[in-house]
């Protein structure tokens, strides 16, 4: 016989409530795992993250209204490595516990994600790089000069798994958590972003960059993940690498993407998510034929994901509207509608909005969901 947990689901809280134990013939239960239609070992048992994510600053608290909103399903709680790991080996988790546990009280689901990039990275790795004669990278991030290490470097790669596994160590048995971020082509935040204009292209290819080293470096960090959080989902947002420049870097602009995603759900069948995190009224309809939207997003149904570009509320700049003057909440309705036809099971929706648009807060909601 094999014992099984029996889960109703509460529609009112958006959570599962534990019930009675069940029996099942041994014989029968084996058959629906071959089926899959029951959860099998390596594979997440999370239910699939789905609804709206609340998104808020880095090292910031939730909001309570955020928290006490039926129509939130999740958190997003970001963090920076260097005040998760400010000392090497030595973590801070009063951060991470107290946020997990506030989600968990009010019935959310989290989404970790820990920043790795520039300032989020604690200096004791660029030290740790430099002693072992690792190589950095140069660039203009706005017009400031940026040097990072390259993303491929195996002294970066190391001190990072090993943040990621005791991450994993701390948080995959809470059930909370269902959803957590990885990224390794983040030169500026925990977005896809490599930099790519022409001299950028002269100063990667001067270093020795080669499309195979930076597929490796995704199956590093995207492998340790899986490995360290056996029990979640993991996310990865994606994009080019040389889109408005030219594809000198790859065989082509989403090369780099597109196979480190290939590689991953060939590895970690069914746990997967891709995400963009530039929804906006600008995208294309769906499908995006033609586009990067089709080949990183549509192609990679159904585990797919979309973070707001920016805030709707008091942006005078109205990056989400493609610069045009527009009413928040109907660039905000206008952008659920986008991401949705694209099959999003979640959109990562700026804490800011979640507090001043509570209507289409609801109307997201009903939209991933179903009302």
């Amino acid at each position: 016989m094999i014992t099984f947990l029996d889960f109703t689901w509460d529609a009112e809280h958006h959570k599962q409530t534990r019930m009675r134990p069940f029996r099942m013939p041994a014989l029968l239960g084996l058959l629906l795992c071959a089926a899959g239609l029951l959860a099998t070992p390596g594979k997440a048992f999370a239910q699939v993250p789905r609804g709206v994510i609340s998104l808020s600053n880095s090292d910031r608290i939730a909001n309570e209204i955020v928290l006490n909103n039926p129509d939130v399903t999740g958190v997003c709680i970001r963090h920076s490595w260097a005040s998760l790991e400010p000392t090497e080996g030595v973590f801070d988790w009063t951060f991470l516990d107290s946020e997990v546990a506030r989600a968990a009280a009010a019935g959310k689901q989290v989404m970790l994600r820990i920043g790795t990039a520039q300032a989020a990275k604690p200096a004791w790795v660029t030290t740790a790089i430099q002693n072992a004669g690792g190589t950095f990278f140069t660039f203009l991030d706005h017009g400031v000069p940026t040097t990072i290490p390259v993303f491929w470097d195996p002294t970066f790669l190391a001190k990072k798994t090993a943040m990621i596994t005791a991450l994993g160590e701390h948080f995959t048995n809470n059930p909370a958590v269902t959803l957590v971020a990885a990224s390794f082509a983040n030169c500026c935040g925990e977005d896809w972003g490599v930099p790519h204009t022409p001299p950028d292209i002269i100063r990667w290819l001067a270093l020795g960059y080669t499309s195979e080293k930076m597929i490796e470096a995704g199956r590093t960090i995207i492998d340790a993940t899986m490995a360290a959080f056996p029990n979640q989902y993991v996310t990865l947002a994606v994009g080019s690498n040389g889109e408005g420049h030219g594809t000198d870097l790859d065989p082509t602009e989403d090369y780099v993407a597109r196979n480190a995603v290939l590689n991953a759900r060939a590895s970690w069948p069914g746990r997967l998510f891709v995400q963009r995190n530039i929804l906006s009224t600008c995208i294309p309809p769906a499908p995006g034929t033609g586009t990067l939207f089709e080949t990183l997003m549509w192609d990679f149904q159904p585990l797919v994901g979309w973070q707001m570009l920016y805030p709707c509320v008091n942006d005078p700049t109205y990056r989400s509207n493609c610069g045009v003057p527009g009413d928040p909440a109907i660039v905000l309705t206008e952008s659920v509608d986008a991401g949705v036809g694209y099959g999003a099971k979640f959109i990562e929706i700026y804490q800011t909005d979640v507090i001043n648009l509570p209507t289409v807060i609801t109307y997201a909601h009903d939209a991933l969901l179903g009302p």
